[in-house]
């Protein structure tokens, strides 16, 4: 991201008036909280992918060549559907927050992807 950054946040992003959570509308307030959730969500099905991946990672480095045994088709069925999990949730996510930014009547800048422009938004939340 080119210009100049404060504190990870950049200058575009700075320079729009952004309401604080206190002057959301109800409704807003409450797309905000979703979206929390959904990313509190995305956030675990990431650690299920990582841990269902090294957990096979872990039984396939001492499996024998050939067909793979029932253990090893349990995990690969475990990291699958871990996988599909943490799409499901970042869709969610996404869902969720273009609906507060829409609600909230904010823009979102041109070169920043919703999920950068949902951080700030994201801690403050109480």
């Amino acid at each position: 991201m080119r210009g100049f950054v404060v504190s990870g946040v950049s200058k575009s992003m700075t320079d729009h008036k952004n309401p604080s959570p206190a002057d959301l509308s109800p409704e807003a307030s409450a797309l905000l909280a979703q979206a929390v959730d959904a990313r509190n969500a995305m956030d675990r099905a990431a650690r299920d992918t990582t841990v269902a991946a090294d957990e096979l990672r872990r039984y396939a480095k001492f499996s024998k060549p050939g067909q793979p045994s029932a253990h090893i088709v349990q995990l690969r069925q475990k990291q699958a559907t871990a996988r599909m999990d943490s799409a499901r949730a970042k869709q969610a996510f996404l869902k969720a927050s273009q609906a507060f930014v829409h609600a909230a009547g904010l823009t979102v800048p041109p070169r920043v992807n919703l999920e950068a422009f949902m951080e700030p938004w994201l801690t403050r939340v109480p």
